[in-house]
């Protein structure tokens, strides 16, 4: 976690999410040193972090940490822990998701639920939709005939922009586009964008208004040379 920016009367000012730290302090202090420790995180919240022979045992959330570490000196954790760690924090919604991110990541055996992301995506279907399209793909270059032709139909049908055009390449081609007794020049790379004097553009209808000055079908307006070796439309990978 960095820092966080807020605006004030027109200025930024930078606040840092976490105000203070103890690292690998034994539980003992309770028992010798009580109101040195009060004084410093009664009624203060963070997160905190308890150990067993100085492995992570048990991760938690509290807004008293001295009142919260005093229990678990007598609760279902008593005896299972022998130091703790505790980070003072501001009250932001960022520090709930501090705590899920650390039970997720360390797992800690005291813990007996998983930390949630409430408003955050698990894209692992993402991720395998995206393998199964880039299997499929590759199966259908390597095929190639009418198998590449159905794929690309089918692909291009309803998407648009580098979603379609993305893998409908093994490398890079060249693009013309006569306008005015003017060619413009561009390059459709493998991963869909194309890229026109030196920018990247997520679309050809996108490159197409850059190089015409105006709105254009990118499809129409973008040429390729195909198999036969003719300059042909962009709209023909569609087919």
């Amino acid at each position: 976690m960095g820092k966080r920016k807020t605006r004030t009367r027109g200025k930024t000012h930078r606040t840092d999410l976490l105000t203070g730290y103890l690292e690998g302090i034994s539980w003992r202090v309770f028992e010798h040193y009580p109101a040195a420790l009060k004084g410093l995180i009664y009624r203060e919240g963070g997160v905190y972090a308890l150990y067993n022979r100085r492995k992570l045992f048990y991760v938690g959330l509290a807004s008293d940490l001295n009142w919260r570490l005093k229990a678990h000196l007598k609760d279902r954790l008593a005896g299972k822990w022998d130091r703790f760690s505790v980070y003072l924090a501001r009250e932001d919604h960022h520090i709930r998701q501090l705590e899920s991110l650390l039970l997720r990541i360390a797992k800690p055996p005291g813990n007996r639920v998983q930390g949630s992301f409430r408003r955050s995506v698990n894209m692992y279907r993402a991720l395998n939709n995206k393998m199964s399209t880039a299997d499929a793909d590759q199966r259908a270059t390597l095929l190639g005939g009418h198998v590449e032709r159905n794929r690309r139909r089918r692909k291009t049908r309803n998407e648009k922009g580098t979603v379609v055009l993305a893998g409908l390449v093994d490398r890079r081609i060249p693009l013309v586009a006569p306008l005015k007794g003017k060619t413009h020049r561009a390059t459709l790379r493998r991963d869909g964008f194309i890229s026109y004097k030196g920018k990247r553009y997520r679309s050809p209808s996108a490159a197409g208004a850059e190089a015409a000055g105006r709105g254009v079908n990118g499809w129409h307006f973008w040429r390729y040379r195909n198999a036969a070796g003719k300059w042909v439309r962009l709209k023909e990978m569609r087919r």
